[in-house]
């Protein structure tokens, strides 16, 4: 939660309404409110990228629904709000004969149930009531839904399109009219999805061919921008999660890309382009070569145009001596052993896959708008180029090649390359012609828009500005506006984490201190404070790498310092409740960093927060309290201690997220997801006053409707809060008495979500139901006497083979459900020096080993961190007799090489800079559990005669300093743990010594 949606403003300001608070989910800034901002900010109207063709060609204002608008583009046609209704449009244009193009965009959370484009003659309906299919209702039109992929025409339901079990519409489609022959089709990422209508009327003077859109979504976006008349596709979608346009290459360049390339690549435009195909799904056979050799004294420059977000690494570069005719692409350049191959590979210049070079710029930290270049001199020395600089090292074979050619491996997350102009010219120079305005970048150009942020942060990184006013205008535009211009989670988060990348949080945060010196009284400087406060608070609360790096940046200690000079109590100023209310959501965003945990404890932020609780604004108090439940120690559970007004507060928003069809919580100021506010209370349920508190205000049938109507996250996070809030006896009998509760929950603990069913059976334990009431799958009783899910994960350890020797039976711990709920543990734990969570393996069983005396003598349990690491079952002993975990290319006892197991990457099959040779860990047993990590393998029991799928993994301290925290990188579609983010998931070392691992975990399904 904490975006805004408004900016705040004095009473009277013309440009400023109330300041209002919005979800993440909300639709659009009001448009009117931006557009003054950046007129009143830049002194100017804004432009449009939009020609007069396109605008020619565009939405017909005047022939439409009246529940439906054209934006001031022309090309963008708004659907309003009013429900029960199908509103339609047609374009200004009817056509007889000739072939048009056109570029259709829709985002897909704007659909709903019938958005629909197609054809239509002039006497079609544009409107009616009711859910319906209005684009082919009759005769007079032919449509394509977008959700459902059917085609309908003539009030019937034609055929499904493409004719393909499953295929998901992008966001940005083409479609073909060919009025000559009376066809209409559709590309979309490149594919040509056909020919979905025949047939269509042709050289009919009374009823021509308009293209068409209807909608039944409130506020949802159709844009068609017309192509041209030729039949051709001038502009390219970009596949993976990135559906966009990118600026075309301008100017003119010596160099072209050979036709000639690896499997994956298209090369485009004259040779100007190569892109990798499918990168969503394939990360390597990206190879493109020069189509001429390179020339002394000719810098060969590529640009870096789209990323996707699945693989870790990016883009390869260098030069080879062989010929694009001759050479046997391999998958990866590295691995090229024919000939000389020279590539600059992360930090690293590699020769035929051996390094022979460290420097210290790492490719692999590319982002879009990144130019990397490379310049044959005149005495055989190649260098190096980054974003225009050369490098300090150069690269100098000593039997100079008379013949070689620039090679490019577009890799990893690299997606699309474009290559620069031979001109001289600056690449902010070049980008910054071609990039759409602020006008046409409406979130369905994503990396457009990241190449304008880039050039914006650069000008305040060097303050190429020549006043504030024109700083703040390109900020709004640039930055703020396209955050608004979407609802989508993951084009908001790729913005986020684009700026992160780019140096955005500590730009935005010297920004804001340059405003601050200036004084908020001083006039203009107060909108401006506002709009880059509103920029800091969306943006950490899109990207928690934005976040991250506005821990280091020292946002969060100038926040802090606003909470102190701008009060706790009741604030009448709007200029002061802004301040607060701005400060205390970066600090709640920020909070959910993990790596910002020991800021916070250094700034002793609990004891700054408290004082806030006593505020009277509810908003106030409420943020303050879900911050604390991310930061506060576990002997601090005092401070979650709610007042019964805040209590109650809360409650209202869960309430109205749960009869909401979107679980969302509404109020006057802000708006939450049923997911947070359970989340948030199942927190402050930790606190025995507040278990008490929350069930007096009636919390149990707003949790138990959550239970029914969420999905799988919702689910486990309101079982999670009846179990915390069953551990006091009151509560039990209370839960036990709730309608529908204990009746739901013994459905969901059938479930056949493993988190779901865990923490339904938790709730029934602790209710202390009778057995005989359980759903299937209880293991054993809560009485504890025995367990025989232990007893079966010793049987299983028997047959590993491992000396007793290793083991200290005297800590073995079982964490199936009945043995941890019985126990009454928590699911997460804090440990260490500065404290990290980590996750109860709940579900296995831990056998302790005995560790060595350096772990007493470095006080590992005290203040190392704890994680997991999953493995197979024929790693076990290697690394209990090795006493240490093992990389991949260790040598182990009896002279085994060990390699990356099957389904990992490996040094031949890895997204560029991927390095395997390091131990991989998380805070999560749900991670390190998975099966990329912890094979499951076929176990047949001698006692219970059953088969079951049995893991391993360690539990392990690591040194606090001694490890990275990335994404997860095992392809996850959903997050894996409520407790950490995905993109904080995974550890990794290469620090001998660092791990010492204390418990062998064994998991029996």
């Amino acid at each position: 939660m904490g975006n805004v949606e408004g900016v705040s403003g004095l009473q009277g300001d013309p440009f400023m309404p109330q300041m209002r608070r919005r979800d993440i989910q909300s639709r659009v800034l009001e448009q009117a409110l931006m557009e003054a901002m950046s007129d009143m900010l830049s002194g100017s109207q804004g432009s449009s990228n939009t020609t007069p063709e396109q605008r020619e060609h565009g939405w017909d204002p005047e022939d439409c629904s009246s529940n439906i608008a054209v934006l001031g583009d022309g090309i963008t046609a708004r659907r309003g709000m009013q429900r029960y209704r199908t509103d339609g449009i047609r374009g200004k244009k009817g056509y007889r004969t000739g072939t048009h193009v056109f570029e259709f965009y829709c985002d897909e959370d704007e659909r709903g149930s019938h958005a629909i484009i197609g054809v239509a003659t002039p006497q079609a309906p544009l409107g009616c009531v009711g859910y319906t299919y209005l684009l082919g209702a009759t005769s007079e039109s032919w449509g394509w839904n977008l959700s459902d992929r059917k085609l309908t025409h003539g009030g019937k339901i034609v055929g499904i399109y493409p004719s393909r079990p499953i295929y998901t519409v992008p966001e940005t489609v083409y479609a073909t009219l060919d009025a000559d022959n009376g066809t209409l089709s559709f590309k979309a990422n490149g594919e040509d999805l056909g020919i979905a209508f025949k047939g269509l009327p042709r050289m009919n003077l009374v009823k021509p061919l308009c293209m068409a859109a209807c909608s039944t979504k409130d506020q949802c976006d159709i844009r068609m921008k017309y192509m041209g008349s030729g039949g051709k596709i001038t502009q390219e979608t970009e596949s993976g999660e990135q559906v966009v346009s990118v600026p075309t290459p301008t100017g003119n360049s010596y160099y072209k890309f050979h036709p000639r390339s690896g499997d994956q690549v298209d090369v485009m435009h004259g040779g100007r382009i190569a892109r990798r195909r499918d990168a969503k799904n394939v990360f390597n056979n990206g190879i493109v070569l020069t189509r001429q050799p390179l020339k002394t004294d000719e810098k060969f420059e590529i640009r870096l145009d789209t990323k996707v977000g699945r693989w870790s690494g990016g883009l390869d570069f260098g030069f080879t001596t062989n010929t694009p005719n001759d050479l046997d692409y391999p998958t990866t350049m590295t691995e090229c052993q024919h000939g000389v191959n020279m590539m600059w590979s992360g930090s690293n210049i590699v020769k035929n896959g051996t390094k022979v070079i460290e420097l210290n710029k790492d490719l692999d930290d590319c982002t879009i708008g990144d130019t990397i270049g490379i310049e044959r001199k005149g005495d055989g020395s190649f260098h190096l180029y980054l974003n225009g600089e050369v490098l300090q090292k150069a690269v100098r074979l000593k039997n100079n090649p008379p013949v070689v050619y620039g090679v490019v491996d577009i890799y990893g997350q690299a997606e699309r390359v474009t290559i620069c102009e031979s001109t001289g010219v600056a690449p902010s120079q070049k980008v910054e012609s071609d990039v759409p305005t602020k006008s046409e970048a409406t979130g369905s150009d994503p990396n457009a828009i990241m190449f304008k942020m880039r050039d914006t942060v650069d000008k305040l990184k060097h303050w190429k500005f020549s006043d504030m006013r024109s700083a703040l205008a390109e900020v709004t535009s640039t930055i703020l506006q396209p955050y608004h211009n979407t609802t989508n989670r993951k084009i908001r988060q790729r913005f986020g984490d684009h700026l992160a990348n780019i140096g955005g949080a500590h730009e935005l945060t010297k920004l804001l201190e340059r405003l601050d010196d200036m004084g908020m009284e001083t006039p203009g400087v107060w909108q401006g404070i506002n709009l880059v406060r509103s920029t800091c608070w969306n943006y950490s609360d899109a990207s928690l790498k934005m976040c991250k790096e506005f821990g280091q940046s020292g946002i969060l200690q100038k926040m802090f310092k606003d909470l102190s000079t701008f009060g706790a109590t009741k604030i009448k100023s709007e200029k002061k409740k802004f301040m607060v209310i701005s400060a205390l959501n970066v600090i709640h965003n920020c909070a959910k960093a993990s790596e910002n945990r020991k800021i916070f404890h250094d700034m002793n932020a609990t004891v700054r927060l408290a004082p806030l609780l006593k505020s009277e604004d509810m908003g106030v108090v409420t943020v303050t309290m879900l911050t604390l439940s991310y930061i506060v120690d576990e002997d601090k559970t005092d401070l979650l201690e709610a007042t019964t007004n805040a209590t109650e507060y809360l409650l209202g928003l869960l309430k109205k997220a749960v009869e909401d069809p979107e679980l969302r919580g509404r109020s006057d100021d802000s708006t939450w997801s049923a997911l947070e506010i359970a989340t948030g209370l199942g927190n402050m349920a930790i606190n025995d006053k507040n278990k008490t508190t929350l069930v007096e205000a009636s919390c149990l049938p707003l949790f138990v409707k959550l239970l029914q109507k969420g999905g799988p996250p919702e689910q486990e996070c309101a079982a999670n809060a009846l179990w915390t809030l069953a551990k006091s006896p009151s509560n039990k009998i209370k839960i036990a008495s709730e309608p529908g509760a204990m009746d739901t929950l013994r459905q969901l603990s059938s479930s056949n979500i493993e988190a779901v069913k865990q923490a339904a059976e938790r709730v029934i334990m602790t209710v202390n139901v009778p057995m005989q009431q359980f759903g299937p799958g209880m293991r054993t009783s809560p009485s504890r006497s025995k367990c025989d899910y232990q007893e079966l994960c010793a049987r299983f350890k028997t047959t590993l083979n491992l000396s007793d020797l290793f083991f200290n039976k005297d800590h073995n711990m079982c964490y199936c459900t009945s043995c941890h709920t019985a126990r009454g543990d928590d699911l997460y734990y804090t440990r260490g020096q500065p404290g990290k969570s980590y996750g109860v393996p709940v579900g296995w069983c831990r056998f302790a080993l005995k560790v060595p005396d350096r772990a007493h003598a470095l006080d590992v349990f005290k203040t190392w961190h704890v994680a997991f690491h999953g493995t197979r079952m024929d790693a076990v002993k290697p690394i209990l007799e090795c006493g240490d975990l093992l990389m991949p290319g260790d040598t182990i006892m009896g002279g085994k090489k060990l390699g990356e197991r099957d389904g990992h990457f490996t040094e031949d099959r890895k997204p560029a800079g991927f390095d395997t040779k390091q131990i991989f860990l998380s805070p999560s047993i749900r991670y390190s559990g998975d099966n990329v990590y912890s094979l499951a393998q076929s176990y047949k029991d001698g006692v219970t005669k059953k088969t079951y799928k049995t893991k391993v993994a360690f539990q392990v301290h690591i040194r606090p300093t001694s490890y990275k925290v990335g994404p997860e990188t095992i392809g996850a579609t959903g997050e894996i743990d409520p407790k950490f983010s995905n993109q904080e998931i995974e550890w990794f070392t290469k620090e001998r010594g660092c791990v010492i691992p204390y418990g062998l975990l064994i998991k029996m399904d």
